[in-house]
């Protein structure tokens, strides 16, 4: 540690007991970290790091976006003594791939997006030279995801090289955990939870509160001619795809039918015309099944504009739900309605106690729609003392607009100095992104992943400070479901995580064996 000492700053960093103790454990090996939000991922990096450039070695530092990339080399350049120009940043947006061929070489430590080492290492770099690749969250080197292209590529042709990847949620699935060690070359795994001995002294207190509302009974009705429609949505289905028959309109998951829908696009060349017919049923059931969910889980309001997008849409599948007899029924029921939401009250009147009793707070509230986001923006607004902005990614549809980099940075910066006090985000929130900390956090539903369910409520309690999580769940909608699948998903992860990290340590060659068998594959294909 000492000559990593000597490379940072003083007083910048707190020394905290479990990034030391891992640091010693990763510092030589290839390795995963898996450690929750807030608990600093990032300082066990620098660590490192700062070890690999003490050895005459470079480093290249990998996160999934831009502002990532410039959260994370602005803190390597605030916390150590390294010269300004010793730590550069290169995404596709920022250079032409003539200039990132020169740019390369003149960093000790490069911070880059994942896209753009994919695009160059097979002709403007030479990723061989670096002693050190970090992967920022990890759990993404699966599938055709850029770092799967970068580590092969680096590990097969690297004689110095080391890999370093950060999670705070690897998840669940036991496969892609083995997948996403198998592909960063891990050899150990370093894993903490906020119960480990070590972490406990540094850990802010969080409260979680469930909030369990019933739904009310005009939406009920609405929900209930719905089902009516689905119902022979599904019986017709049935005809064309065995798995449907099996499925029930109140417990109906949208991800089943997208499943029925691929496989029928993969059969659709072997079975001709005939499941045309299929795929627009089950389109039309994938859309009633949103207006269902969206309506028992977001609120009348969101429907409402979910209903008039319907309207405006003229694909063969929608025709089908407005011809038939009860669709009518439904639109007028819900555009007529107005009955009070539950979540949105409560809401409101989370957000008045919370400012009333905190000095200087910040609220995020994560909604799954971007309608949620809009609509949960204008209510807010018109509460005495609520200053509320919405957050939102990049993706650009038919309807909406996304938010630049640019403007995404400038809503942080003012959410940080307190122009706003209640953010109000999509998904965009969850991961990555260098949110200031919050002194409460809600979630307007749940959601099903471990993954997500972590991101979120690490936004707050963090840096000392006592945090707040509510969770709102309607009764009898998939709030539910998606709640207890996160908490159960949740618990799995770590299993899963400790189960992995146990076969590496009884097994050190389980990795170079799966790396060969993989390499014979690769050069057959």
């Amino acid at each position: 540690m000492k000559v990593v000492n000597r490379l940072m700053k003083p007083d910048i960093i707190e020394k905290r007991d479990y990034q030391i103790n891992i640091y010693e454990e990763i510092k030589d090996r290839n390795s995963l970290v898996i450690l929750p939000t807030g608990l600093g991922k990032t300082v066990i990096a620098l660590l490192v790091l700062l070890y690999k450039l003490s050895q005459g070695k470079r480093v290249m530092f990998l996160a999934p976006t831009k502002p990532l990339c410039e959260q994370h080399a602005s803190f390597i350049k605030k916390s150590t003594v390294l010269p300004e120009n010793d730590v550069i940043v290169v995404t596709g947006e920022m250079f032409t791939p003539e200039k990132r061929g020169s740019i390369y070489g003149l960093g000790r430590v490069v911070v880059a997006t994942p896209q753009t080492i994919a695009n160059d290492i097979s002709k403007r770099l030479r990723i061989d030279e670096f002693g050190l690749l970090i992967f920022d969250e990890a759990h993404r080197a699966i599938g055709n995801y850029a770092y799967v292209k970068i580590a092969r590529h680096y590990l097969k042709t690297s004689s110095i090289s080391q890999t370093l990847g950060l999670t705070a949620s690897p998840g669940s699935d036991f496969e892609k955990l083995k997948e996403m060690a198998y592909n960063l070359g891990i050899e150990h795994i370093e894993i903490r939870t906020e119960d480990d001995p070590d972490v406990k002294p540094y850990l802010s207190n969080r409260l979680m509160r469930w909030h369990l509302l019933d739904m009310p009974s005009q939406i009920r009705e609405i929900t209930d001619k719905i089902d009516h429609v689905l119902k022979e949505l599904l019986q017709n289905l049935s005809k064309y795809s065995a798995q449907a028959k099996n499925l029930m309109p109140n417990r109906l998951s949208k991800k089943a039918l997208i499943e029925i829908q691929s496989r029928m696009k993969k059969n659709i060349g072997r079975r001709g015309g005939t499941l045309y017919h299929g795929l627009s049923l089950v389109s039309a059931a994938i859309k009633l099944a949103h207006l269902r969910d969206i309506l028992t889980s977001q609120g009348i309001d969101v429907a409402k504009s979910y209903i008039l997008k319907l309207e405006n849409d003229r694909s063969s599948s929608t025709n089908r739900i407005k011809k038939h007899p009860l669709y009518v029924e439904i639109k007028r029921k819900l555009m007529d309605a107005h009955v009070c939401q539950p979540k949105l009250m409560l809401t409101k009147q989370i957000i008045t106690d919370h400012l009333s009793n905190m000095d200087d707070p910040r609220i995020m509230i994560f909604a799954e729609y971007r309608d949620t986001v809009d609509m949960l923006v204008t209510e807010l607004d018109k509460i005495n003392g609520v200053k509320v902005t919405g957050f939102i990614g990049q993706k650009r549809n038919s309807f909406k607009n996304g938010m630049t980099q640019e403007e995404q940075k400038k809503i942080l910066d003012e959410f940080r100095r307190g122009t706003y006090n209640v953010l109000v985000s999509t998904s965009i929130g969850e991961e990555g992104i260098d949110i200031p900390a919050t002194s409460l956090v809600l979630f307007y539903e749940p959601v099903p992943t471990a993954i997500r369910h972590i991101q979120r409520k690490g936004r707050t309690a963090r840096d000392g400070h006592i945090g707040m999580v509510r969770i709102l769940i309607m009764r009898d909608s998939r709030d539910e479901a998606f709640y207890w699948s996160s908490i159960n998903k949740e618990k799995m992860m770590y299993k899963q995580a400790y189960r992995l990290k146990k076969l590496l340590e009884s097994d050190k060659n389980m990795l170079k064996s799966l790396v060969g068998r993989q390499s014979k594959i690769d050069e057959y294909l």
